[in-house]
């Protein structure tokens, strides 16, 4: 049962992002940076990750930037934020940005660069066939193999 829900899981990931590929495409402007704090707690923290001390623990925060991109689609403006964050622009303001959306649901837009790649989402599909196949496969010999030890018991007795 891991295995077939194993093979669920990322066979629906996989599959929901190769819209990805054949969806559709606009070009957006960078319009504006999002600038947002960012803390890594891990970084100061003394001895292994597992250790608690008490008290109020602190960590240094650092600004990073998100790029907010504009674009058309129908004739209507729609933005989408990058997922990238740095303390660098990443996308500097008034850069192209080539964005990415399913048919008709531009709310659901992504930026290309950010995209996954294209042949790690078809690895993904392909091994979730092959670990939800052999789960079923194992599932039916087990069910025929159990209900041959129930006939050979009842003829038995």
């Amino acid at each position: 049962m891991l295995g077939l829900l194993l093979a669920i899981v990322t066979g629906t990931g996989a599959a929901r992002n190769l819209w990805l590929f054949s969806g559709t495409t606009a070009e957006g402007v960078v319009v504006r940076q999002m600038e947002e704090l960012s803390a890594d707690w891990r970084a100061g923290l003394p001895g292994p990750l597992g250790t608690r001390k008490s008290g109020i623990q602190t960590a240094a925060a650092e600004r990073v930037y998100r790029a907010v991109v504009e674009f058309k689609s129908g004739g209507a403006p729609h933005e989408v934020i990058a997922d990238a964050r740095a303390t660098v622009h990443l996308y500097p303001l008034g850069s192209k940005v080539e964005v990415v959306f399913p048919p008709g649901k531009p709310e659901r837009a992504r930026l290309r660069p950010e995209l996954p790649d294209f042949w790690l989402q078809a690895g993904l599909l392909f091994v979730a066939t092959v670990v939800g196949a052999g789960s079923g496969y194992l599932w039916w010999k087990l069910a025929l193999g159990r209900a041959a030890r129930r006939r050979v018991v009842k003829t038995a007795g």
